[in-house]
């Protein structure tokens, strides 16, 4: 399946909640693909919108959505910040969690005061400030 095929089904992708389980079915067999294909990078922004249209499901711990989009490092971070500033999701805060412990303390620094910016953004839910906040407590303790 071409990337392009990829990206044009996860577009159209409508999940209902966590237990829609055929829809995340999918998901796992898209990312698949995505991992597979050179040009998989492409549909980023794609999957970062996915999880920011459906905040409320779980996609696993963290599942494939983040995995396949860690896989493209380099690609993917551009698109979750402008996620991250239009609305924090609980995923896309943990993938920020995730991508502050791989970074040198400079850049650490950074990425720790976009997670606070999420604890009061006005778009985040009540599950995604808590969890901000567990990951910035973390952060920040010495």
């Amino acid at each position: 399946m071409t990337t392009n095929e990829i990206i044009e089904k996860l577009k159209n992708l409508k999940i209902e909640n966590s237990e829609d389980y055929e829809k995340l079915e999918i998901i796992d067999e898209l990312t698949n693909f995505l991992r597979q294909n050179s040009d998989g990078y492409l549909a980023c922004e794609v999957m970062i919108n996915l999880l920011e249209r459906h905040p409320e499901v779980e996609f696993g711990s963290p599942g494939e959505p983040v995995h396949t989009l860690e896989k493209f490092e380099g690609h993917y971070e551009e698109f979750l910040m402008k996620s991250l500033d239009k609305h924090p999701t609980q995923m896309t805060v943990w993938m920020l969690n995730r991508m502050i412990n791989g970074q040198e303390e400079s850049e650490q620094k950074k990425l720790i005061q976009k997670l606070k910016d999420c604890i009061t953004h006005p778009l985040a839910d009540q599950a995604t400030i808590e969890f901000a906040k567990d990951f910035y407590e973390y952060q920040t303790e010495e």
